[in-house]
């Protein structure tokens, strides 16, 4: 059993599944990964895997719980997933492992690569080209009335609110990868300013920012700005 903060802990649930869940709190409750639950009718259309651009090497920075590597992977992606909290990229590898064991999500799940790293480091240190980095980054709550899922709670107690995102983007604007997507929530300022696209979803924003477009040829610049 692993610890974090004594907030939160890795259990098994009673179908034998890994499973994200508060301290104390009964088996069941918490987040597993099921990627048998994934609904991948109409994904190559979803503002998500349109944002990303052509299909290549991706690398998904903030992977958490697995969902939209699992969705991108999918859609014919070959992701390189990174997460840095050892309780959380249990519970991913967990439903990996599982998902490959099952016929239907098996040739998915094989073109997800997860790494238990910080994503800025592992950026820098690989010298694989990126078609696309994608971040979905934690922020500090701002509301209290603005209630998460229980699965984004629980990666929240786990991970922290992601205060070096910026930092994090400029890893990746160093990189030569093609194109940087970043998840917002509706009506949030940007993380890094002027996206050149942005690709709207009922639930967030993608803000998309191109190597060959304006937004990544002076990040030093922006940056001071």
């Amino acid at each position: 059993m692993q610890r974090a903060a004594s907030e939160v802990e890795v259990n098994t649930d009673p179908d034998g599944r890994m499973e994200l869940i508060a301290t104390g709190e009964k088996p069941g409750h918490g987040a597993a990964v099921d990627f048998r639950r994934v609904t991948l009718r109409g994904i190559s259309a979803s503002p998500l895997v349109r944002a990303c651009g052509a299909k290549g090497a991706l690398l998904d920075a903030t992977a958490g719980l697995g969902g939209d590597a699992f969705i991108l992977a999918a859609s014919g992606f070959a992701v390189t997933a990174i997460e840095r909290s050892p309780l959380v990229a249990a519970v991913l590898r967990d439903g990996l492992a599982r998902a490959c064991a099952e016929p239907r999500t098996a040739a998915i799940a094989q073109r997800i690569e997860l790494h238990e790293r910080d994503a800025g480091a592992f950026i820098a240190a690989s010298r694989q080209v990126w078609a696309a980095i994608y971040l979905d980054p934690m922020y500090p709550v701002k509301s209290a009335s603005a209630l998460a899922s229980k699965s984004i709670r629980l990666v929240r107690c786990a991970v922290g609110d992601d205060l070096d995102s910026a930092v994090l983007f400029r890893a990746a604007a160093e990189s030569t990868c093609g194109r940087i997507i970043v998840k917002r929530p509706h009506h949030s300022q940007t993380l890094w300013p002027d996206p050149d696209l942005v690709f709207e979803s009922k639930l967030a924003r993608y803000d998309v920012y191109l190597r060959q477009g304006k937004s990544l040829r002076a990040p030093a610049q922006k940056e001071e700005t």
